[in-house]
């Protein structure tokens, strides 16, 4: 009897509790589902916007291979433009290593656009920065070399010792020992710990 009194009870609570609060769950329902809803589109949009960028990476590829130069460097230079944290690293890559950019001032603004996107990790940012400071070597701008650098060197990166040789070798060679030799005593610190 107890029992029953006891379950009766428990169900009025909870049926007390439904009828107080029906709009408010109602109003969570909503709310849930409209998310639910704005997740998935959002989903599926970036989903398209990438196959949309493979399929213009692959088919920059293939104008490359057919020579048809311009074309494909004009689609590289857009696929840099949109920002993209997988495909934009490796349309500079490709622009640098088929040497369609001549223009070495546009090949480090395609470096700055791509070290700013924000999706991409440290540690990949960093790999970007010695591809940079790689490329700039050619130019010997000691000062964007360095601050190009700087940050990595001054982190706990797993590209730090990379940096600091790469640094070290510039100024070797240069023939400016002194500061080769700053860098090579800083790489040497390293070892010691």
């Amino acid at each position: 009897m107890s029992n029953q009194i006891l379950q009766e009870s428990i169900q009025d609570r909870v049926s007390n509790f439904l009828k107080k609060n029906l709009k408010i769950l109602f109003i969570i329902l909503i709310i849930t589902i409209i998310f639910l809803i704005i997740f998935g589109y959002y989903s599926h949009q970036k989903k398209q916007k990438d196959i949309v960028i493979s399929d213009q990476f692959t088919y920059a590829s293939i104008l490359i291979k057919d020579k048809k130069i311009n074309e494909s460097k004009l689609l590289l230079e857009n696929i840099i433009k949109k920002k993209h944290k997988f495909y934009s690293p490796l349309a500079l890559n490709s622009l640098i290593d088929n040497e369609l950019e001549t223009d070495n001032k546009k090949i480090i603004d395609y470096f700055d656009q791509i070290l700013a996107i924000k999706s991409i990790n440290n540690e990949n940012l960093n790999l970007i920065r010695i591809k940079k400071a790689l490329f700039i070597f050619n130019g010997k701008n000691e000062e964007l070399i360095i601050a190009t650098l700087n940050p990595i060197i001054n982190s706990n990166s797993v590209w730090k010792e990379s940096a600091i040789k790469l640094i070290a070798d510039y100024f070797s060679s240069k023939n400016e020992k002194n500061k080769a030799e700053e860098y090579y005593k800083l790489l040497n610190k390293k070892f010691e710990k």
